[in-house]
C-alpha cells in the first residue's frame, strides 16, 4: 500500500516539528574548534548506557534504541481492503528512531519492488526531503532497499524490508551536523526478526 509511508512519514514530520518547538530557544551548536575534532559518537564495541531492547511478539522483530519508544496502530480502508500500520518511535533531543511495519488485507497482493520503492519515495516527499542515495539489496535472505535522504535540517538513513506479506521499515533522523554513524550502525545491525 502506498499510503503505509504516508502516515509513517506524517508522524515523522510531526516529530521533528515538535523537536524544533521545544528546542527553538536554545542556542544553536558551536562549530567543532578544529578540523580535526572528533564527532559525537560511542565505539560500536561498547554497549551506551540506556540503550533498550524492544521486542515485538506482534511485529515479530526486536531492535536496540536508546530509550522506550510509544507504539500507535491505525487501521484504514483502502480500495485492496483494510491494512493495519503499527509505529514504533523514539524522539530525542536530536535524533527519531522508528520502526513501522503494515499488516495488509489477505486477498491484497501487490508487486515487491514496486513495493519497496514506492515506501521509499513516499517516506521521502512526506518529510519534503532529497533522495540521496538508493540501493536494491537482500538482507538476511529479504529483498530489500536502503537508502539515505535529506531535508533542511536532518540526515536521514532507512531500510525497507519484504518479509512475506509484511513490509517493514526502519528509520533514523540525525542532524547534518553531526556524525552519529555509531548509533546509526547499532540500530539497524540490531535489528532482528524473530521467529
Amino acid at each position: 500500500m502506498k499510503r503505509f509511508l504516508v502516515i509513517y512519514a506524517t508522524i515523522l514530520l510531526l516529530s521533528f516539528a515538535a523537536i524544533a518547538q521545544e528546542h527553538s530557544g536554545r542556542p544553536s551548536r558551536p562549530a567543532p574548534t578544529t578540523p580535526s575534532a572528533p564527532p559525537r559518537t560511542t565505539p560500536p564495541a561498547v554497549a551506551p548506557v540506556g540503550w533498550v531492547k524492544f521486542i515485538s511478539e506482534e511485529g515479530g522483530f526486536s531492535v536496540l534504541m536508546p530509550g522506550t519508544p510509544k507504539e500507535t496502530i491505525e487501521t484504514s480502508q483502502s480500495d485492496h481492503g483494510p491494512y493495519t500500520t503499527h509505529i514504533v518511535l523514539l524522539r530525542q533531543e536530536d535524533n527519531v528512531y522508528m520502526v513501522g511495519w503494515v499488516d495488509y488485507d489477505p486477498s491484497f497482493n501487490f508487486n515487491r519492488q514496486a513495493e519497496l520503492e514506492a515506501n521509499r519515495d513516499n517516506f521521502v516527499n512526506g518529510i519534503k526531503a532529497t533522495l540521496l542515495e538508493t540501493r536494491t539489496t537482500t538482507i538476511n535472505g529479504y529483498p530489500a532497499i536502503e537508502f539515505s535522504a535529506e531535508n533542511a535540517n536532518r540526515i536521514f538513513k532507512s531500510r525497507v524490508y519484504i518479509v512475506g506479506r509484511r513490509p517493514y521499515q526502519i528509520v533514523i533522523g540525525s542532524p547534518k551536523e553531526i556524525d552519529d554513524s555509531a548509533n546509526i550502525n547499532r540500530f539497524f545491525s540490531s535489528f532482528k526478526l524473530t521467529p
